[in-house]
């Protein structure tokens, strides 16, 4: 992303306050030294400590997103230089970037259960599976949406809000709000999936306070939340409307582009189920609320955009 920033010097004018600033860079060794902006924090540690969720924040986070894509979105000199880049990495690195947690990896392994998979999961966590494969829409949801993937633009593929530092005088005029950390899988994507992932990421906060009872149904739970979804609509909708007005373009090229968004956002949500398995090797019923939100948006994107935004969708195009 250094390199990107100073080869396309007009690119970078534009974004460099927007990413972290370079003190000093060791090929050979992988080693990047990057300024410690001790006036910022992490957006995730400022939700959880005030949860509070203020618009100006989610629009700030859209119109940065915006403006990485739209600045790059089917330029080939861009995706001419990523792919030379990547080229020339040293072999480690070209390994890690191979297995990052890009959509079509996500995918891929969902789509493809294997014996490894009895090996390392516990026997509880198999339900996963079985819930997953028990509704062959949501596997072909998962399959169809790979096949849109339309790699067009610079995107992150890490995004989400522990990955966005917030200015702790984001309230002063002129402050940049937000920053975007750990570009280290950054490549030619689709810009579809980073705005899934954050809308993602968003959506986690809701449902990793869900009150867990066996005498309370999916909708109840869900109902209880401690940071319910009305808390987090107005940003959701602020995010995805500010976005829309910095990258109008996108809705043009794509007119669909709002509901690949939304079936990323679920996918983002399987993968976060993935993660709790992987790590804390336990699949619960906080893991089954997840996964059926998760199917919510995959397979009925269009139906579930008003309960996810908290008003008519048309509005975030016609704004």
């Amino acid at each position: 992303m250094q390199e990107l920033v100073n080869f396309f010097p007009d690119f970078g004018v534009t974004i460099r306050d927007l990413l972290p600033e370079l003190l000093y860079f060791d090929p050979d060794c992988s080693i990047l030294v990057v300024k410690y902006l001790a006036d910022y924090c992490d957006l995730e540690e400022y939700y959880t400590r005030e949860n509070q969720f203020p618009v100006e924040i989610a629009h700030s986070l859209g119109k940065l997103l915006a403006t990485i894509h739209s600045q790059t979105f089917q330029q080939i000199e861009y995706q001419h230089f990523l792919s030379n880049t990547a080229a020339h990495l040293p072999r480690h690195s070209r390994e890690n970037l191979a297995v990052s947690e890009t959509a079509i990896n996500i995918i891929r392994r969902l789509n493809r259960v294997t014996p490894r998979q009895f090996e390392i999961v516990p026997q509880e966590c198999l339900l996963f599976f079985k819930l997953y494969q028990r509704f062959p829409r949501l596997s072909q949801a998962i399959a169809d949406l790979g096949a849109s993937i339309t790699p067009s633009c610079l995107v992150h593929n890490d995004l989400k809000i522990n990955n966005i530092l917030l200015d702790l005088n984001w309230q002063l005029p002129g402050s940049s709000i937000v920053r975007s950390i750990d570009w280290e899988r950054a490549d030619w994507g689709d810009p579809a999936f980073d705005l899934g992932c954050i809308l993602g990421s968003y959506l986690e906060i809701w449902l990793d306070g869900l009150v867990i009872n066996h005498a309370l149904s999916i909708h109840e739970s869900l109902q209880l939340a401690a940071t319910p979804l009305e808390l987090l609509q107005p940003s959701l909708f602020s995010l995805v409307q500010s976005y829309l007005a910095g990258f109008p373009a996108i809705i043009t090229a794509r007119p669909d582009y709002l509901d690949r968004v939304v079936q990323f956002a679920g996918l983002s949500l399987i993968h976060r189920v993935e993660i709790i398995i992987q790590g804390y090797r336990t699949f619960g019923n906080q893991g089954i609320i997840m996964l059926e939100v998760a199917k919510q948006l995959l397979c009925t994107p269009h139906a579930t955009m008003n309960t996810l935004f908290g008003r008519n969708f048309t509005q975030l195009i016609n704004k």
